[in-house]
């Protein structure tokens, strides 16, 4: 036969005949007269008719199941089969069912001994009472995946009289990980393949179809037409009919069960106890339907996380929702957890019918807990990794030893100025106005013989993103810009001595301070940025692409260039901004899938603003002014074994999306760099940012620190990767590359911070922090 031939006889889906769409089976009874005769037209007129004829056997399983006190031999078998027939010849008794879809006839006992038998064996774990009342009983399925599993398992059971099924979908390949069929029901709707298994197992359970699945329209259909629902198993991937669902089914006191494949996860409602329970057990508030209609995957991760409850994901489960459209299309489900839920929920939903006390609430039968190795870790034991302790070198300042050693310092220049405890608290407070990384606020202030010393508290700042503490120094550097500005808005003249005391870097500055002009003492310049102090904060809202305006690229390159040897590197083209973002994006990904550097930064954040209030420090997670979708992704990444999944797997992409959007809406990426990378570089690099932050703050534009890319380069470059593992030490190389061939920087530059400048609304929150009495030490 040629191609062309064979070709022609092949009938495509598009080409179906209404016969193979339908899903009903046809009953003949040869002992009525009409049906024989169309029993015998099929026969005659259809060649691809198979006929499958076991009647004797399921004859002599029923007698023998009727006499199960007694051991019968075959010959008493067929006596006791032949009384049962009373003359009727066996190809006339019962009833041939006949399945359109697979050409089938079988030959079976009817109805009342066709149940009698495929239940025995259901004894007396269903008793015949409760398999009576259960023939009664109304289960309706929405969705069929792991729907199809409770409806098979239902009807397996003979746990409902009728089954109603809804799904609007049509089976895909893609389906057959977890939904158990044949490949030749592939392009055929869900409910129908699923309506011909429950009649193959069972062709006399009522099956009603709802192939558009539930919704506005036909829900109320779904749960009352034919007689009021029983119990709503609700299998869909729909969030709103979710929602709907549940509402509709409490004002009719129908119990709603839910299975979520993921840890074994049953959910009871129980309305028809509770009507006035809250839906999903409060979990999503007042969420209305409408609110939640027509989102993406990926918009619907966070109410997934409501629903199922961040903090009982399994830990793939979890890693999976970071891939969500970045490497997979949809959540997973596995064959394996969709047999096991579906028996759980098909058992669940017998309890209830039978009017077993099955309480609200939810339930969890995780294997991966309950059959485990005795030499497994436990959960707990992996789900944080502590920070990395300081070395002895770096404990942090005790006020004690800070004020003895800013006593040390040789004597100050006569005349200096006493401050009065308001003058000093004031002076402070501008101080800590400044920004740190993270927040972590690393200072300890002391007062001591009328200086003030301004100490590293290392403890707070010491991370592995933050090589030698760098990045602690700049955030000192910054509040000592601070404290200048603010004393020369008090009259005073003031002089700063950085690193005052060889070999000792946590006293990083002293000052002095004067009612009158000092040989040494801070120029005045800068002061009128003493008014931004207080307004200075980091805006991470989105903005609209602009461009830097002239006047306002002057202005801060001449912030910047005010310190001695620092520089401002401005990247404005698309294609610079564009090549910024994936090199940022591509930093933070590799910050969040190493352990110490994502132990690091989950140090850093305050997950709710009670936290915030309590610590005040720490970046409260509101302030990084992220989607619903992105903050619940976040939660997630707080999970180290979630993370190290990810790594395995090779993903994280969707960790990149926030520094595209955030680079998306930038008038310029910055870099302030000095031309050293000493640690008094670094102090002074600090002042410079300080000040072209707060000139920025004055002319309206938003500033948003980046700093991973700097920091992680500097551990690269003058630490020869010490501290990374191999993976992003690699990474790191790559990327540096590629980020030289952006800013003109050499292995010998400090590069003091990468920020993102843009027109943006007001930020939604701000950084809290510490109060004065923790921070300073007056004696």
């Amino acid at each position: 036969m040629t191609t062309t031939s064979w070709q022609q006889l092949i009938s495509h889906p598009s080409q179906r005949d209404a016969e193979s769409a339908g899903w009903r089976p046809r009953f003949f009874r040869p002992t009525r007269e009409e049906d024989a005769e169309e029993l015998g037209r099929l026969l005659r007129d259809d060649p691809r008719v198979q006929v499958f004829d076991t009647i004797d056997r399921q004859l002599r399983d029923l007698v023998k199941t009727r006499h199960p006190r007694r051991t019968l031999g075959d010959q008493e078998i067929a006596r006791l089969v032949e009384e049962h027939l009373r003359g009727v010849p066996r190809l006339s008794y019962g009833v041939w069912v006949h399945y359109p879809w697979s050409h089938r006839l079988v030959h079976l006992l009817d109805e009342a001994e066709f149940v009698e038998l495929r239940t025995n064996r259901n004894k007396y774990k269903i008793s015949a009472e409760e398999q009576a009342t259960l023939a009664g009983r109304r289960i309706g399925v929405v969705g069929l995946s792991v729907g199809q599993s409770v409806a098979l398992t239902v009807a397996l059971e003979r746990s409902a009289g009728e089954l109603r099924i809804a799904d609007f979908d049509d089976l895909e390949l893609s389906n057959m990980n977890r939904i158990r069929t044949g490949v030749h029901n592939l392009d055929v709707p869900k409910v129908v393949a699923t309506a011909r298994d429950i009649a193959e197992l069972d062709p006399f359970l009522q099956v009603k179809c709802f192939s558009e699945g539930v919704n506005s329209d036909n829900l109320e259909r779904f749960l009352l037409e034919g007689g009021k629902l029983d119990i709503a198993v609700d299998e869909c991937d729909s969030l709103d009919i979710k929602l709907e669902l549940r509402l509709r089914a409490r004002a009719h006191r129908i119990p709603v069960v839910m299975d979520t494949s993921d840890r074994g996860l049953i959910d009871v409602e129980r309305f028809d106890l509770e009507p006035d329970r809250p839906i999903l057990h409060g979990l999503v508030g007042d969420l209305r339907p409408e609110r939640i209609r027509g989102l993406s995957t990926e918009d619907k991760v966070p109410y997934v996380m409501q629903i199922i409850g961040q903090d009982t994901l399994s830990t793939r489960f979890a890693a999976t929702l970071l891939e969500v459209q970045q490497t997979v299309s949809t959540w997973p489900q596995l064959g394996s957890a969709v047999v096991h839920g579906g028996a759980a929920a098909a058992d669940t939903a017998r309890r209830i019918a039978l009017g077993e006390p099955v309480r609200s609430g939810r339930y969890y039968v995780d294997l991966e807990q309950i059959i485990s190795g005795p030499e497994q870790e436990p959960a707990a034991a992996v789900a944080t990794l502590a920070t990395p302790p300081a070395s002895a070198a770096h404990e942090p300042p005790r006020p004690a030893l800070a004020a003895a050693s800013l006593a040390r310092l040789p004597a100050g220049e006569a005349g200096a100025v006493e401050l009065d405890r308001e003058r000093l608290r004031r002076l402070v407070e501008a101080g800590t106005a400044a920004p740190s990384g993270g927040n972590c606020q690393p200072w300890l202030w002391v007062y001591e013989a009328g200086r003030l010393g301004l100490f590293h508290d290392r403890a707070r700042s010491e991370s592995l993103a933050d090589f030698q503490g760098a990045g602690g120094v700049v955030a000192l550097g910054a509040a000592a810009e601070n404290v200048v500005l603010a004393a020369h808005r008090e009259g005073l003249s003031v002089r700063v001595s950085p690193f005052p005391r060889d070999g000792d870097e946590d006293l990083t500055a002293a000052f002095e301070f004067f009612g009158a002009p000092v040989g040494g003492a801070e120029g005045h310049a800068m002061d009128a940025l003493a008014d931004a102090i207080g307004l200075r904060h980091t805006n991470r809202r989105q903005g609209g692409r602009a461009a830097l305006a002239d006047e306002h690229r002057e202005a801060l390159a001449a912030a910047v260039r005010s310190v001695p040897g620092a520089d401002l590197h401005l990247l404005e083209a698309p294609a610079e901004l564009e090549e910024i973002a994936a090199l940022i994006g591509a930093g933070d990904r590799a910050r969040l899938l190493a352990q110490r550097t994502h132990a690091d930064m989950m140090k850093e954040i305050r997950w709710t603003e009670a936290e915030a209030a309590a610590r005040r420090d720490g970046i409260f997670v509101g302030a990084f002014e992220l989607s619903p979708s992105d903050v619940a992704g976040f939660r997630i990444c707080r999970d180290w074994r979630t993370m190290d999944l990810v790594r395995r797997w090779g993903g994280g992409g969707a960790l990149e999306k926030t520094a595209h959007k955030a680079v998306a809406g930038a008038m310029a990426v910055a870099l302030i760099t000095m031309p050293r990378a000493g640690l008094a570089d670094y102090f002074q690099g600090g002042r410079a940012l300080e000040r072209a932050w707060l000139t920025a703050t004055q002319r309206g534009i938003a500033v948003y620190p980046m700093a991973t890319l700097p920091y992680l380069f500097a551990r690269l470059v003058r630490g020869a990767g010490e501290g990374m593992d191999p993976e992003t030490v690699e990474v790191a190389r790559a990327l540096r590359e590629r980020y030289l061939r952006l800013f003109h920087v050499t292995d010998a530059t400090a590069e003091i911070l990468l920020f993102r400048l843009s027109l943006a609304d007001p930020a939604s929150t701000r950084s809290l922090r510490r109060p004065l009495e923790e921070v300073l030490v007056a004696r």
